[in-house]
């Protein structure tokens, strides 16, 4: 998956824009942070991104409401704040030993809040919040 650059502010944990899919996605800018060598990218260059994302300790998301969260079975990030998002996707994966699950929400790969470690769950469908999304370089 590659986003492109739209804007980014000038100081660290600023608000990075990007074009994915079609789709702008803004989110607290880590792309300077990591590598010595990886250069950040700059505006209108592609890039591969990760997203790394802080959940509200308040929604209670567990298992079950993850599971339950997306019965339209959609693909999406919809926006509901400044880096917030109502994350709407399918599981593509769980890796490593942690094992941390992405869900491919539209064209981004979006870690779950919670663990999973039966890969029968690969494909599911799933619905969550993210309080911030932040985004770094691959």
């Amino acid at each position: 998956m590659n986003a492109q650059l739209i804007s980014v502010e000038d100081d660290e944990t600023g608000t990075a824009l990007m074009l994915i899919g079609g789709v702008e996605i803004a989110a607290m800018s880590c792309l300077w942070y990591g590598s010595a060598c990886v250069a950040c990218p700059t505006l209108g260059e592609l890039f591969n991104p990760t997203f790394s994302c802080l959940f509200d300790e308040s929604d209670h998301a567990d298992w079950a409401s993850v599971f339950a969260g997306n019965p339209a079975q959609e693909m999406r990030l919809h926006r509901t704040g400044l880096w917030s998002y109502r994350a709407l996707g399918r599981i593509v994966a769980i890796e490593g030993p942690e094992h941390a699950a992405l869900a491919d929400c539209g064209g981004c790969l979006i870690p779950l809040p919670v663990t999973l470690y039966d890969p029968c769950c690969i494909g599911v469908y799933v619905g969550f919040n993210i309080q911030r999304l932040s985004v770094s370089i691959a």
